[in-house]
């Protein structure tokens, strides 16, 4: 139950950046990740495995991000490297889905009803929390 809370905070935390700033501190997500991996390590109640698998959405998202010129972005990807720390594999699979999903019904209404063009950026882990609170429910 504390990791559920202390990943509700820190996706809020970085949400709050992601939205002002369009950038999240970097240091702070290497702390997150430590965090994570210290709570595991107390509680135990996901393999390592399952960690580390969690961990490498958010490294195939760093890769994306590196192969489209940042078209998606690093901090993005690392909260999702931290997110899986603490949710394992499936659970980290299924915010990244439900994350996108809000994604995409926020840029087609922007499309649609505010008339933004393809060059407009979205700040992506508001909508991870988001999808957090939803698997929260």
């Amino acid at each position: 139950m504390g990791q559920r809370v202390i990943l509700l905070g820190l996706l809020g935390v970085f949400a709050y950046q992601d939205w002002k700033k369009k950038k999240v501190s970097v240091y702070l997500l290497l702390v997150s990740g430590i965090v994570g991996l210290l709570c595991h390590l107390y509680s135990r109640e996901i393999g390592m495995e399952d960690m580390l698998l969690g961990a490498a959405i958010g490294l195939a998202l760093l890769f994306c991000g590196f192969v489209t010129g940042e078209k998606i972005g690093y901090g993005d990807g690392a909260m999702l490297m931290v997110s899986g720390i603490f949710l394992g594999f499936s659970a980290n699979l299924e915010l990244l889905l439900i994350s996108l999903l809000l994604l995409e019904m926020a840029a087609l209404f922007l499309v649609v009803v505010k008339r933004k063009g393809r060059r407009y950026r979205i700040p992506f882990i508001p909508f991870l929390l988001a999808g957090y609170l939803y698997l929260l429910i």
